[in-house]
């Protein structure tokens, strides 16, 4: 999901500077633009020294990115309200330093470790913030850039994909699955085909939720260029929401196979780590929803993806 980030990414950069930075279509960029760095503006562009956490990916990555305070000398540069620019750089994935801190219960596939740099000298083509109007399409920025919580419209496909692939997984063990000493199928089991039946109705209500949501945003930013408060608000409630759902149904179905599901060749008891630990991801954890139900109130949030 973010080794995909690359296409939203290079919408804010000329052409030029964006084929020179993903000279391939299938370029894995990783990284992520919360500013723990500080990016000091100088002629020849920016000086990036900071320190991220997270980087799911970097250890693969062709590409890297990550999120700074821009500073002019020691002064930081502010938006609107006083808020201090982000600038997002980007640089080859050898030029920053990987460091070896991922050590977790679930995506311990993920590589997300911490990566920093020293000192880097980015040219200011390879740098965008999210107020900067996107340059493509040519003229116009088109659906899939006006809004800059599309950025996130394909966390989804996450925490619904790894909700399909457990209940698949489950009804693969309860076909196949004899207990002793009746001889009766799993599947035959009243409480299997109810958790089955729950599970699959969960599924499709989030996953309705999340494709309405996506749907009403897409719409009104090919109409109006914009979204409405109510469209964002469900964007994030479906988001969050999904995420919950695959926790749930990841557990539900470990407690349905039993036994099975705790050797840790088991595909059920991956999926039920990685489900727990994606939803500590802070676009899904439930602090979130003040942010949303301040939202629902007027109140902005201080950052442009809500």
């Amino acid at each position: 999901m973010i080794g995909s980030d690359a296409g939203f990414y290079s919408a804010f950069l000329d052409d030029v500077a964006a084929r020179a930075v993903w000279p391939d279509l299938d370029a894995v960029t990783a990284g992520w633009g919360f500013p723990a760095g500080r990016a000091r503006r100088q002629d020849d562009g920016y000086v990036v020294d900071g320190r991220w956490s997270f980087g799911s990916g970097c250890t693969y990555a062709d590409v890297i990115v990550g999120g700074c305070a821009e500073f002019d000398g020691d002064m930081p540069v502010t938006a609107g309200e006083g808020l201090p620019v982000v600038r997002i750089v980007i640089a080859p994935a050898e030029a920053w330093t990987v460091h070896d801190t991922w050590f977790t219960t679930g995506l311990a596939g993920s590589g997300s470790n911490d990566y920093s740099v020293e000192d880097l000298v980015v040219p200011p083509e390879r740098t965008f913030t999210f107020l900067d109007a996107p340059r493509r399409p040519a003229g116009r920025p088109g659906p899939l850039y006006a809004f800059p919580g599309a950025f996130f419209a394909n966390m989804s496909g996450v925490p619904l994909g790894l909700a399909r692939r457990a209940i698949d997984v489950a009804l693969g063990v309860a076909e196949n699955k004899v207990y002793r000493p009746r001889g009766n199928r799993m599947r035959e089991e009243p409480r299997i085909r109810l958790a089955v039946a729950r599970a699959e109705a969960d599924l499709s209500a989030a996953r309705a939720y999340v494709y309405q949501a996506l749907d009403r945003m897409w719409d009104e930013l090919e109409s109006d260029g914009a979204t409405t408060t109510p469209t964002r608000v469900h964007l994030a409630l479906s988001r969050g929401n999904a995420f919950r759902m695959a926790r749930d149904v990841a557990q539900q179905m470990v407690d349905l196979v039993g036994t099975e599901a705790i050797d840790t060749f088991s595909p059920l008891d991956r999926l039920l780590r990685d489900a727990v630990t994606m939803k500590q991801r802070l676009l899904a954890q439930d602090r979130m929803l003040e942010l949303v139900g301040g939202l629902v109130l007027g109140e902005e949030p201080p950052f442009p993806f809500l």
